[in-house]
């Protein structure tokens, strides 16, 4: 671990991920031979293990209940070296849990997510923890989290930053009241048109985030790859080709791995292209989290091309 790396407290969502892949084509109302996986997920959990992989330390604030799901959350954390001594446990509440179907190539075909438990995450239960603020320097939150926690992250984060991801195009909207609390914000097309109520392309979206207050923009092109928006305009990155076991947890990888390669690299095309990188290597994982993960492994894997000396930190 380089400990001279931000300290980073990640608030947000911890499932119990179940993934069904088919072994062929799916048939709808039928039973589909395949695999089923369960392990630890959840958007706030999956990026708080990618970073504690890729080096970082973290502390992550989430909620879980009094079944088999909290242990396997916890674990799943302290073996990734993920401090879990502040989570909120609640023995009347079921942790909560994401069902993913996928086809044969490992594309999401539908999800059904049951994430109540984060909605006792409320400003007064925050508050009990604000503690944790001062002892870290950054914030990393999502938009699983209800309204009052995002403006309660927002107005009490000091000086620290603030990175947040979208989540999804449904839930996206809880954050248009705080982007110019903003410093790192990870969006896809149809998220950044849900914040902003307005159509176009990518680059028009990213921009539009840009002027309406947001540090850097992140925008996730899927299978495309991904493009950043800043004050040095927009880059954008192709993604790298390579096998697909499970959509689920790239975008959560995309966004941890953008965040360490800010620490990484100057140039924000390295960052970029660090952060694909690590999208990459999740789809080649059907955990949420690729086990694997480190900034050795993406070097040998994706960056040999990268010059030595352009990395601050040798793994």
């Amino acid at each position: 671990m380089n400990r001279d790396w931000p300290k980073t407290l990640i608030i947000g969502g911890a499932n119990l991920d179940i993934a069904g892949s088919c072994s062929g084509r799916l048939i709808p109302g039928d039973s589909n031979p395949g695999i089923v996986k369960s392990s630890a997920g959840g958007v706030g959990r999956n990026i708080a293990e990618n970073l504690a992989r890729l080096g970082f330390n973290c502390t992550l604030l989430t909620a879980v209940g009094g079944d088999i799901g909290r242990s396997i959350i916890i674990d799943s954390c302290a073996s990734a070296g993920v401090t879990t001594e502040h989570i909120f446990e609640f023995a009347d509440a079921s942790t909560g849990s994401y069902l993913a179907i996928n086809n044969q190539l490992g594309a999401l075909l539908a999800a059904i997510a049951d994430m109540s438990i984060i909605e006792r995450i409320t400003p007064e239960a925050l508050q009990q923890k604000r503690s944790l603020l001062s002892d870290h320097d950054q914030i990393v939150a999502e938009a699983n989290l209800t309204p009052d926690a995002l403006q309660w992250i927002a107005a009490n984060k000091g000086l620290l930053p603030l990175h947040v991801d979208a989540v999804s195009a449904t839930k996206a909207p809880k954050i248009k009241h705080i982007l110019t609390d903003i410093d790192v914000l990870k969006v896809n097309r149809a998220e950044a048109a849900a914040i902003l109520e307005l159509q176009g392309d990518d680059d028009f979206l990213a921009r539009a985030l840009y002027e309406r207050g947001v540090g850097t923009v992140l925008l996730s092109q899927g299978p495309q790859g991904a493009l950043v928006y800043n004050d040095q305009g927009v880059q954008h990155k192709a993604a790298i080709k390579g096998v697909n076991a499970s959509d689920t947890g790239a975008g959560d990888a995309l966004f941890a791995g953008f965040i360490a390669a800010r620490e990484l690299f100057e140039k924000t095309t390295d960052q970029l292209e660090f952060a694909i990188a690590c999208a990459t290597f999740t789809l080649n994982s059907r955990s949420s989290v690729n086990p694997d993960l480190s900034v050795a492994a993406i070097r040998e894997q994706f960056l040999g091309h990268v010059n030595k000396d352009h990395w601050p930190y040798q793994p």
